[in-house]
């Protein structure tokens, strides 16, 4: 209070704000070392793939391959950005500010429920699904406006795939229906 008298209630802290409270200890190496563990099955794979005896240069390996390395380099880089932010000692500032941690989960679980979803119900719905959890996870609130979208993108990927690269993605409980 202003003249110095004692309400006799607890102090309160500042409320924590996820924007401006710092990643610290174990928390803010979370991210880089998944990041890393990505990156090295991606390259562990590329480089333990089977190719075909007739697969030409560059090969099965490559996707994989460039994939994993670009992970590991973003995993150092994130590492890079966590040594700074401990060599310099300040406790105001967030080496991780930019990292919304809401989205990232809810896209990651929407994979998840993606890939469990695809053999059965078939790449039109978990495609549809997994853009529709896409947007919501960014921010769209427009549900139905975003699930006509969401349908409308998976079946132009299917017809892409289907007319364009020849390759037929599983058609679930549809292909049997239709």
């Amino acid at each position: 209070m202003a003249d110095g008298q004692d309400t006799g209630a607890p102090a309160v802290e500042e409320a924590m704000d996820p924007e401006t409270t710092p990643w610290s200890g174990p928390a803010m190496w979370v991210v880089p070392v998944l990041v890393a563990l990505v990156g090295a099955v991606c390259v562990w794979g590329a480089f333990t793939i089977e190719a075909p005896p007739n697969a030409t240069r560059p090969g099965p390996g490559a996707f994989p391959g460039a994939v994993g390395g670009l992970l590991l380099a973003v995993a150092a880089c994130l590492a890079v950005v966590n040594v700074r932010f401990l060599r310099s000692g300040s406790s105001s500032g967030n080496a991780l500010a930019w990292f919304e941690g809401r989205p990232v989960l809810i896209v990651l679980a929407g994979l998840v429920v993606h890939v469990a979803l695809l053999e059965f119900v078939g790449w039109l719905l978990a495609g549809a699904l997994l853009f529709w959890v896409v947007a919501y996870a960014f921010g769209a609130r427009a549900y139905l406006r975003d699930a006509v979208v969401a349908l409308s993108m998976s079946a132009a990927v299917q017809v892409g795939f289907s007319l364009g690269l020849g390759l037929s993605l599983p058609g679930g409980f549809l292909e049997m229906v239709l």
